[in-house]
């Protein structure tokens, strides 16, 4: 604990003490502004109490709150295992193109066998669509993707979703 903060503490405590001490020596019974005093001269001390309280409610309470916490904790790890594995690095390029409209080559060389695969792959997941009309077999040797495929809601959730978790935090390297 800082010494500022002990010493804010301390110096409400007993000024709340010393009003508590004037009041119980007038011969008068203990009324409602003793109990106040009493209160005040616990507040600055209650969180280091609270922390340390293990009754039935309270220690119950705190571990519920852990173990709420934990469990969070668990889903927030979970959530960020599947941004950064639900979609490889190469197929997220793609989706990302798609999206914002960039130019998405391909011909029959390498990229094509490889390309079918992660599109096929995009569509299972329902990220992107087939263009109205448009099939693999349509897209022939050599084109833009784009001509035969569209990023779907889901895909532009995704990528907002995806987009804002590496903006607050998560991995830094993109595509």
């Amino acid at each position: 604990m800082p010494k500022e903060d002990l010493w804010t503490r301390t110096a409400v405590t007993m000024a709340a003490l010393l009003g508590l001490t004037l009041k119980l020596l007038v011969p008068e019974r203990v009324d409602a502004t003793a109990v106040a005093l009493l209160v005040l001269a616990l507040v600055p001390w209650m969180s280091s109490i609270l922390q340390r309280i293990d009754t039935v409610a309270g220690g119950v309470v705190l571990r519920e709150i852990k173990k709420t916490q934990a469990g969070q904790q668990q889903e927030m790890d979970r959530m960020k295992f599947l941004f950064d594995h639900l979609v490889p690095r190469e197929e997220l390029r793609h989706l990302q193109a798609l999206a914002d409209g960039s130019p998405l080559p391909y011909d029959n060389g390498y990229t094509r066998p490889l390309l079918d695969a992660e599109l096929r792959r995009l569509t299972g997941v329902g990220l992107i669509e087939r263009r109205p009309g448009r099939t693999f077999a349509q897209m022939g040797e050599a084109g833009d993707v784009r001509e035969h495929f569209a990023v779907t809601e889901a895909g532009r959730a995704y990528l907002e979703i995806l987009n804002g978790y590496r903006a607050g935090g998560g991995p830094e390297d993109g595509p």
